[in-house]
C-alpha cells in the first residue's frame, strides 16, 4: 500500500527498493488503544478488520532491544546476518555486518533465522524481505538508520508494542498468508513527549 505523505523520505525510499513493512504516522496522538487500532484498521482499508479482537488479544510492551531484535548489534549500530558463512577463500564468518557481507564472495552460508512469532525482530523484518531489496546494503544501513531515528529518536521516550498473535488471521484475513512462511510484525510505537504514533504492519508471504 502507499505510504502517507507525512513520512519523511527515507520511508518511501525503503518502499522503492522492496520493503515490505508498512508504516503509519499518526500526529498529534496520545497513544490510547481506540487511536491504535483505528491507525492499524486504516492500514488494511481494503480487507475485514476485527478491532474488538485485537483489543481481546492484547499487546505486550517491549524494550528497544527486543524490538530491534537479533539481526541488529547495538555496539555497531549495524544489521547483520545472523548465521555462518564460509567465504570462497576459505575464511569463517559468524554473524557478520551485512555491508560486510557485500564485499565477499560466499560459498556456503547457514542462517539463523527468527522464527515467526517470537516478538520483535523489527531489523530482520526490515532488511530480510521475502525478495532481496534492490540495493547496495550501505544504502540500506543508511535507510534503516533514518528511519529508526525517526521512529525512536535518541533519548526519547517510548512506549513499544507488539500486538503479535497467533490468532491474528482471525482479526483480518490479510495476516493468514504471511502466518504460513515470512511471518507477521504488528507494532505500535509512541512518543508521549512528541505526541507521536508510528504504526508498523508487515505480512508478506513467497
Amino acid at each position: 500500500m502507499p505510504l502517507p505523505s507525512n513520512l519523511p523520505p527515507a520511508f518511501h525510499r525503503y518502499q522503492e527498493i522492496g520493503g515490505v513493512l508498512d508504516f503509519e504516522l499518526v500526529e498529534p496522538a496520545s497513544g490510547d488503544i481506540d487511536s491504535i487500532l483505528a491507525g492499524f484498521r486504516a492500514m488494511l482499508p481494503d480487507q475485514p478488520f476485527d478491532a474488538d479482537l485485537l483489543r481481546s488479544l492484547g499487546a505486550r510492551p517491549i524494550e528497544e532491544a527486543r524490538f530491534l531484535g537479533d539481526w541488529y548489534d547495538p555496539q555497531s549500530r549495524r544489521l547483520i546476518e545472523r548465521g555462518d558463512f564460509t567465504t570462497s577463500h576459505g575464511h569463517h564468518l559468524h554473524d557478520p555486518p551485512r555491508v560486510v557481507l557485500e564485499t565477499q564472495s560466499i560459498a556456503n552460508a547457514v542462517l539463523n533465522v527468527p522464527q515467526p512469532g517470537t516478538g520483535g525482530q523489527f531489523a530482520y523484518a526490515f532488511s530480510q524481505p521475502p525478495y532481496p531489496l534492490v540495493a547496495r546494503w550501505g544504502e540500506v544501513q543508511s535507510l534503516f538508520d533514518a528511519i529508526r531515528g525517526f521512529i525512536l529518536p535518541p533519548g526519547v521516550p517510548a512506549e513499544i508494542l507488539d500486538w503479535y498473535s497467533p490468532r491474528l488471521p482471525e482479526v483480518s484475513p490479510a495476516f493468514q498468508e504471511g502466518m504460513e512462511w515470512w511471518g507477521v510484525y504488528l507494532f505500535s510505537i509512541h512518543l508521549p513527549s512528541m505526541r507521536r504514533l508510528t504504526l508498523i504492519l508487515g505480512n508478506a508471504t513467497d
